[in-house]
């Protein structure tokens, strides 16, 4: 699902493991848990947005999309969305 706009407060972060591309490029990628009030979600940081967000952080996320992986949905801003921290 794409098209995705969310205000999450962040309860909850794993600690960052690395990746590597199909283009070779290395980085860094978490999991973290959001809230609001209807429930929690399970969130992918990638990259830059790990070091930005913090337990505690209120983010919005703007067109971001939405996955099935493991049989548990994810959300993230992916490449086309923008998360932003409020707070």
């Amino acid at each position: 699902m794409r098209n995705i706009d969310l205000d999450l407060r962040i309860v909850e972060i794993e600690e960052p493991r690395p990746y590597v591309d199909r283009s070779g490029r290395e980085g860094r990628v978490t999991t973290a848990i959001g809230e609001d009030d209807s429930g929690r979600i399970k969130i992918s940081l990638w990259d830059k947005d790990i070091d930005r967000v913090k337990v505690g952080s209120r983010i919005r996320i703007r067109n971001g999309y939405s996955r099935l992986f493991r049989d548990e949905v994810y959300v993230s801003a992916g490449m086309y969305g923008r998360l932003e921290v409020l707070e």
